[in-house]
């Protein structure tokens, strides 16, 4: 029965090959001059899967946001464990929120300047850029005579401008580090800035490419090009600071930290909540400092002093710096807005995709108004402007105030109540529309126009090619 099966399925295989190799009528295609064969150079298609706009965007976000990172110097008691977790968290942070970590790395920019002029304003014409961040960052550890393991005697970091004030002081030494040693204890990766400069490239040029032939950019690849934009601009921010420091310098002072604070008076009177220098530099603003103390939200780390600087200090900026950084985060919300007219796949998608960018783009200026007149009634910006428009002859005693206040070095509670209330909401509604935009570029990948499966062609662009 089962050869009675077998034997119409072995006589139609013994059929097939007799048919394929043996007839002669159909002889194997083994010369090079057989029709069915392809003769010449073949083009590659003209055309891009799925796969291929996910893989590229994926990639380039990557390493972005990997290589741009320039975190402060971990714990001398942290594992690696714990650096690793820290890079992930910040690399997430700048995905969901690149021009948050453009905030932060402005900041640092701009302290760091501000270090440049004090040092050289005292004589030291050799600091730089980069010793301001080098220190800024937490590369500076101070001991203490008679240092302890408890209290303000513990070893401590120190900013930039704790370093000037205790060397102004002649409590220390200036310290003869060169920009070539502190360049030495970076690791900076040149195969992987080339990679991502490389990728960064090829992505921008396929947009304008794709949008100089009216081929459709999916949303992916739209966001995707306005973390690159923040990337970028993060870099010139961190150009000069060097990368995954783990190792501290270490200044030894002759005085006691208890002298110090001593000689200082008033100003210093007041216990510390960071380090004993609190009273020249408090390491705020920041978001784990100030707006999680306000929130009553714990505070990492808890040691005190301080056993590292946290990576989210709010920017002090001025003039063109805030100018910079005001233009640079608008930028990157209006990036979005240029999806306005793409073809989505439902209409609802469409309006949501509109008016996310929308919020995106009116929160960011209306948090800039909100945060500028904050800062301005902080530092007394409205009154000075007062009386100089009705009553400039009170100029001089409102300066003179101004002064004595910034000399007696008062400790500001930030953030205000009124400023952070104005901001939440603005916070709030931001979040929702950002979460609504990451969701809807991957989702808008299930129905796209076939333009957007189509290669840009470069020959009609670039002649030869």
């Amino acid at each position: 029965m089962c050869n009675q099966r077998l034997a119409p399925l072995l006589f139609t295989l013994a059929s097939g090959l007799v048919r394929t190799y043996a007839s002669p009528c159909q002889p194997r295609n083994s010369s090079s001059d057989s029709p069915d064969r392809i003769i010449g150079w073949v083009s590659q298609p003209n055309d891009r899967g799925s796969i291929d706009i996910i893989w590229t965007c994926l990639f380039t976000i990557f390493v972005c946001t990997y290589t741009v990172l320039c975190l402060n110097v971990p714990s001398e008691d942290e594992s690696n464990f714990d650096v690793i977790y820290r890079r992930v968290f910040w690399m997430a942070i700048a995905i969901i929120g690149p021009e948050f970590v453009l905030t932060y790395a402005s900041g640092q920019w701009g302290t760091a300047r501000e270090s440049v002029r004090l040092f050289h304003g005292a004589g030291y014409e050799e600091w730089s850029l980069r010793h301001g961040f080098f220190a800024d960052m937490g590369g500076f550890v101070l001991i203490p005579a008679h240092a302890s393991g408890r209290g303000e005697g513990r070893p401590f970091r120190i900013t930039a401008k704790h370093l000037h004030y205790l060397v102004q002081k002649k409590y220390l030494e200036y310290p003869t580090v060169t920009q070539k040693e502190l360049w030495d204890k970076s690791k900076q990766d040149t195969v992987t800035k080339v990679i991502t400069c490389f990728q960064i490239g090829y992505l921008v040029l396929q947009c304008l490419g794709r949008a100089g032939q009216g081929l459709e950019i999916t949303t992916l690849e739209l966001s995707t090009l306005a973390i690159v934009v923040c990337t970028i601009l993060t870099s010139i921010c961190w150009l000069r600071k060097p990368l995954d420091v783990r190792t501290p310098i270490t200044l030894r002072m002759e005085t006691s930290i208890e002298r110090v604070l001593c000689d200082a008076g008033e100003a210093a009177a007041i216990p510390f909540r960071q380090t004993p220098l609190d009273f020249v530099d408090d390491l705020g603003p920041s978001w784990s400092l100030n707006v999680q103390t306000f929130m009553k939200m714990p505070t990492m780390p808890y040691e005190r002093p301080i056993t590292r600087f946290g990576n989210d200090r709010f920017p002090n900026l001025k003039g063109y710096q805030e100018a910079f950084l005001c233009f640079s985060t608008l930028v990157y919300a209006a990036i979005h807005l240029a999806g306005w007219n793409f073809a989505f796949p439902t209409k609802l998608e469409q309006v949501l995709w509109r008016v996310s960018s929308m919020f995106l783009f009116g929160n960011t200026a209306l948090f800039w108004i909100c945060e500028t007149t904050s800062s301005w009634y902080r530092n007394g910006r409205w009154q000075r402007l007062f009386y100089r428009a009705f009553d400039p002859s009170k100029m001089e005693d409102i300066e003179k105030a101004r002064l004595e206040k910034q000399d007696q070095r008062i400790r500001k509670e930030l953030p205000l109540k009124w400023e952070f209330w104005s901001i939440f909401p603005l916070a709030v509604t931001y979040g929702a529309a950002r979460g609504y935009l990451i969701v809807e570029v991957f989702l808008g990948l299930r129905s796209l126009q076939p333009s957007a499966y189509v290669n840009v062609n470069w020959s009609a662009i670039i002649p030869h090619v």
